[in-house]
């Protein structure tokens, strides 16, 4: 795992909510722009555990016996994690913050304890937090006239949301890309979330080879593999029909910029 304070600087920089949502969205773009000699690193933002002493939610006791981990789910994750992008040949930083499911209020209450409000709207108590993750994000070691790719948040996920405000902070050098699975399940939403003014589909072509590099990355999360699918077969054959879907007759994966930043 790459140093927070490697002074490579890099071309290309990938913001991902969670352990695992960069290579689920962007797995073949990145796998390409290594093979093209490019030293690319993913940054998970919502990696870390939660306090060892911190009770857990019902709702996340519930999420780890689904998952099939002990206490420290973000451990497994970030193993899981670092196995993917060895494969696409990508660099990881895990910030420390943690996901929606650990994180408390003040007076310690869980603003997101159920399946439903991991869709609603951002705790009004997050400002605090989203303040200090876009101090760090701008200060990341992204090369002048590089890309920084966040998530667009489609399918409306709290952390995702939360990510793209952040990085809506930063300058227009930030790319969008389409939330997969979410954006497969529900491909009206992608206007939608992407809301008013012009916006430039960029789509980037992928090789056969890039495609299985990316469903082989998306198989080391073997803890999520059950949330989205039901089987490792069912979930190669989604990311290629989305890869499909997205590229007419070609393999793609599709990515989306302000036009008034072009």
């Amino acid at each position: 795992m790459t140093s927070e304070q490697e002074p490579h600087t890099f071309r290309y920089i990938y913001v991902s909510p969670h352990l695992d949502d960069a290579v689920y969205s962007c797995g073949g773009q990145i796998w390409q722009q290594v093979q093209d000699g490019e030293r690319v690193l993913v940054v998970t933002v919502l990696a870390g555990s939660p306090p060892a002493d911190m009770p857990l939610s019902p709702f996340a006791q519930s999420l780890h016996q689904r998952w099939g981990t002990l206490r420290d789910a973000a451990a497994v994750r970030q193993s899981e994690d670092l196995e993917a992008l060895a494969i696409l040949g990508a660099e990881a930083i895990h910030w420390p913050y943690t996901d929606c499911i650990y994180r408390r209020v003040p007076g310690g209450g869980f603003p997101y304890d159920s399946e439903e409000s991991l869709w609603g709207d951002i705790h009004p108590a997050e400002d605090g937090l989203m303040d200090e993750l876009a101090s760090r994000l701008v200060a990341l070691p992204l090369q002048a006239g590089g890309t920084l790719y966040a998530p667009a948040g489609i399918g409306r996920h709290v952390d995702h949301q939360m990510v793209r405000r952040v990085a809506e902070r930063t300058d227009c050098a930030v790319t969008y890309y389409e939330d997969f699975p979410y954006a497969g399940a529900a491909p009206e939403q992608v206007r939608a979330v992407l809301g008013a003014g012009g916006w430039e589909a960029r789509l980037t072509t992928l090789s056969e080879q890039a495609l299985q590099a990316k469903i082989t990355a998306i198989a080391c999360y073997r803890s999520q593999i059950s949330t989205f699918w039901s089987n490792l077969d069912e979930l190669a054959a989604q990311v290629r029909e989305f890869a499909r879907k997205v590229g007419g007759r070609r393999l793609a994966e599709r990515y989306w910029r302000p036009q008034h930043c072009l």
